[in-house]
């Protein structure tokens, strides 16, 4: 197993959605609340900041260009559409495994905000597992959250 600074090490850097899914903590039954092409980037900085950033495709363009002017039925769409969330993190060793604690310090959902959130981690290579360590709701329904991410490479041109 790895140290806890080992596991930090290969956290550092940006990971690709893979998939997000929401399971049922009563049936077990598996659901994907951002469809099963939903998109997204998690950003860890040696720093200790994280940002999360989740998309369903196909939220409607707003009909106009001005952002401020977009429609409530527009601005309630595109919030449907996208998840996102940045803060400091750390890691901790929680019963022989790790446990990242994301600290909502920005978001776009407000009752998250000055929240610690908990995320059983996993990294196997460029893979990493994420697993909500509390339910929550989603639809009406208690779930716990699994989120598999796979690690960017950098570009060689940057």
């Amino acid at each position: 197993m790895s140290s806890i600074t080992e596991t930090h090490r290969k956290l550092l850097g940006t990971w690709a959605l893979v998939e997000y899914k929401a399971i049922d903590t009563e049936t077990g039954h598996v659901s994907h609340p951002m469809g099963q092409e939903a998109q997204g980037f998690l950003m860890y900085s040696a720093d200790g900041f994280v940002s999360a950033h989740l998309m369903q495709p196909g939220a409607p363009a707003f009909s106009g260009k001005d952002v401020e002017r977009a429609t409530q039925e527009e601005l309630s769409g595109a919030m449907k559409h996208y998840m996102a969330y940045c803060g400091h993190y750390y890691l901790e060793e929680v019963d022989g495994g790790f446990m990242l604690k994301h600290n909502m310090e920005v978001s776009l959902f407000p009752h998250w905000l000055g929240n610690e959130q908990g995320r059983f981690v996993t990294l196997n290579g460029d893979n990493m597992e994420l697993n909500t360590a509390n339910s929550y709701l989603v639809d009406g329904q208690c779930v716990r959250g699994s989120v598999k991410w796979q690690k960017v490479q950098s570009p060689a041109h940057y």
